[in-house]
């Protein structure tokens, strides 16, 4: 995943759980630009905390699996929202 398709992610799930970058901002600490950045892919680089912070908030996490592996039945589902 680059982290252009992990801000997608992030974007959509922020909206599934109808949350503003502001609520996000408030919630987190994370600055409302840095939010939009991250989410528009407008940044090189993102700290690992501050992703974690985000999808915590969203009620995800991070995993991690080997490259190359075929998705899994419920990545697929989730691809379908």
């Amino acid at each position: 995943m680059t982290l252009e398709q992990l801000g997608n992610e992030i974007k959509l799930l922020r909206k599934e759980k109808k949350y503003s970058q502001d609520d996000m901002e408030q919630y987190s600490g994370i600055t409302k630009r840095t939010i939009s950045k991250i989410e528009n892919g407008f940044i090189d680089e993102v700290g690992i905390k501050k992703v974690d912070v985000i999808l915590d908030l969203l009620g995800y996490e991070l995993s991690i699996r080997p490259k190359g592996r075929p998705k899994t039945l419920e990545e697929l589902q989730n691809e379908q929202r």
